[in-house]
């Protein structure tokens, strides 16, 4: 018996029954600091003075990783969820996102920039800040302007009229005389208007090919219409325009007519290959610095918040960082605060995206902070051109209690080849293989059934190696796991005894462990220790806890968590209960006596 003045608890051999529905199994070890996501990129969280939680993704040069802006659900006026845009992106090979500009609420689109390399989605706010990714990739911050040009001429004459600005590009009228460029970026048409200032200019293209920045392209008008709502083809424009400026669209481009347009972006190098609007500037050629004049208020710059960044080092490393915010317990940085921390990360350049309740950053296992909710519009991205391995359990324990008996892993390739997947010894045992097959695109999950396999309990690497069928590097990627088999069958169980409230609490140790036994309230702060580091043999185990915990009889949702310790680390199972306030003991007797005169 291990008594105290507050509580017993028994330790001694018993049958028990089977695991308790609610038996779940946890990590006492807790979340690593550093752990990688696919070959050359690596996440790292840090805990500051503060107190302030930081993570950190770490991206290697590396031929098959790349990095790009990207629209997260489809189109600049819609949201999507960040972590939902990695997952549906797996095939693709998107292993990691930050998420990017600023948005407008109402709408969703974008507040700069966003040229994800392919097509220009939305032009730049001239007044902040941009990222601009050239071939390496290396990456710069500039700010950028759209010069927006479009001009009638006459093809047979050769003769040319007034060269004419539009000011936008798929995103909503915003003043009462513009004309804005839409593309097929924007989706399949125009949203509709009952303004009757509005006009559209329908226009196909003379030559196939998506709208890129400073690269003038002819077409001829094939629609006009008054209102919106105009239907916008693979290789189709619309130009909208509002007030003085629709009037114009009407009067100078009739059907049939042709048109050249020129979405000119200024201060766009020659070699940029994509673009991302954000801001403030957080370092410039190594220094710290948060330029003034980029259009935020003061309180966006200076309150304490959960803020991203996109930086590079010196040696072509890219980073994306993301500092926690009060609603993640962090005491939350300012914008002064976020450049020196990327300046002490060792960037050459840095520039911060949206803050906030945008603040994010998804991985192919999980979203940080956990429980972000708010959907964003454009992210920047990480793709991995070789085979991905997402994480496995830390540890599998094939006992037969129905928790962790067997783990599914996903190899995922973004190309096709042929995959070999094979589990053997960390220490070089026997190899066994899982797959050997063609893959891709796509993924292929596979289990892992110590049982079925035959796998004693040990360490374990789980190995996948892909070989494109186009000839490509081969590449390769480790999972670590653990199957370990010494905890089990935990159940937990109120019951009343002597008119005393307690808690029954059993498990199975195949081999020796040192336990301990906890019980957490439902905020999983500590109440009672039950148990701590006892070594207990082999075998069923009962602990029983008279619910009283701090002076007081304990009511409502608590955890009783066990956690063993041997050679192979620490195991760890956990049931979640509610108690009932106990009755008193006039209530109890007269339950009793009820119960007597019932019967």
């Amino acid at each position: 018996m291990l008594r105290s003045a507050a509580l017993t608890a028994a330790v001694a051999a018993l049958a028990i029954p089977g695991t308790g529905a609610g038996a779940t199994a946890f990590s006492p070890a807790g979340e690593p600091p550093v752990s990688p996501v696919v070959p050359g990129v690596i996440v790292e969280r840090q805990e500051r003075p503060g107190p302030q939680v930081v993570h950190v993704v770490r991206i290697r040069q590396d031929p098959r990783l790349s990095v790009a802006p990207r629209l997260v659900e489809g189109s600049p006026l819609s949201r999507g969820s960040l972590r939902g845009m990695v997952d549906g992106g797996a095939a693709e090979g998107i292993v990691a996102a930050v998420n990017g500009d600023f948005f407008n609420f109402t709408s969703g689109y974008p507040s700069g920039v966003l040229f994800p390399g392919q097509r220009l989605v939305s032009e730049p706010e001239p007044s902040r800040s941009a990222l601009i990714v050239t071939p390496g990739p290396a990456l710069a911050v500039e700010r950028l302007a759209l010069n927006g040009q479009w001009q009638p001429f006459d093809a047979r004459s050769g003769e040319s009229g007034r060269v004419r600005k539009f000011q936008g590009v798929n995103r909503p009228l915003e003043t009462g005389a513009e004309v804005v460029l839409y593309t097929p970026a924007l989706g399949q048409a125009t949203t509709p208007s009952g303004d009757g200032s509005r006009f559209e200019i329908r226009v196909r293209r003379d030559a196939p090919g998506r709208v890129l920045p400073n690269v003038p392209f002819t077409g001829t008008v094939i629609g006009r219409r008054a209102g919106g709502g105009s239907t916008i083809g693979a290789n189709h424009v619309v130009l909208t325009g509002s007030g003085s400026q629709g009037a114009r669209l009407a009067s100078e481009l009739p059907l049939g007519s042709k048109i050249s347009l020129f979405p000119a972006i200024e201060g766009l190098p020659e070699d940029a290959v994509a673009a991302l609007g954000g801001g403030p500037v957080l370092v410039r050629d190594g220094r710290a610095v948060v330029a003034a004049g980029e259009g935020f208020s003061t309180s966006q710059l200076t309150s304490r918040t959960s803020r991203t960044a996109i930086g590079q080092r010196p040696n072509g490393a890219i980073i994306l960082v993301l500092a926690e915010g009060p609603s993640q317990g962090s005491r939350g940085v300012t914008a002064g605060e976020q450049a020196q921390l990327l300046q002490e990360l060792g960037a050459r350049t840095a520039i911060a995206m949206d803050a906030g309740g945008s603040a994010q950053l998804a991985l192919v296992d999980r979203l940080l902070p956990s429980g972000a909710t708010r959907s964003v519009t454009d992210a920047f991205a990480v793709s991995y051109r070789g085979v991905q391995l997402p994480p496995l359990p830390a540890r599998i324990s094939p006992n037969g209690d129905g928790v962790d008996d067997a783990a599914t892993t996903t190899a995922r390739a973004p190309v096709a080849g042929r995959l070999r997947l094979t589990v053997a010894k960390r220490n070089g045992g026997s190899r066994r293989q899982l797959r050997n097959r063609p893959l891709g695109p796509g993924s292929l999950a596979t289990s892992l059934s110590p049982r079925a396999l035959g796998l004693q309990d040990g360490i374990y690497v789980v190995r996948a190696r892909f070989e494109p069928f186009d000839g490509s590097p081969a590449s390769e990627q480790t999972r670590r796991v653990i199957v370990d088999r010494t905890l089990s069958h935990l159940t937990t169980r109120p019951f009343t005894r002597r008119k005393r409230p307690q808690v029954d609490t059993r498990f199975r140790l195949t081999r020796p462990a040192r336990v301990t036994v906890r019980v957490l309230d439902a905020a999983g702060e500590p109440l009672r220790t039950l148990v701590r580091g006892k070594v207990l043999r082999a075998g069923r185990h009962r602990v029983t806890w008279n619910r009283r915990a701090k002076g007081i009889t304990i009511s409502g949702t608590v955890t009783i968590q066990v956690e063993a310790r041997n050679r192979f680390g620490r195991s760890g199972l956990q049931d979640t209960l509610t108690l009932k306030r106990p009755a008193s003991p006039l209530t109890q007797e007269l339950r009793r006596l009820f119960g007597l005169a019932r019967g």
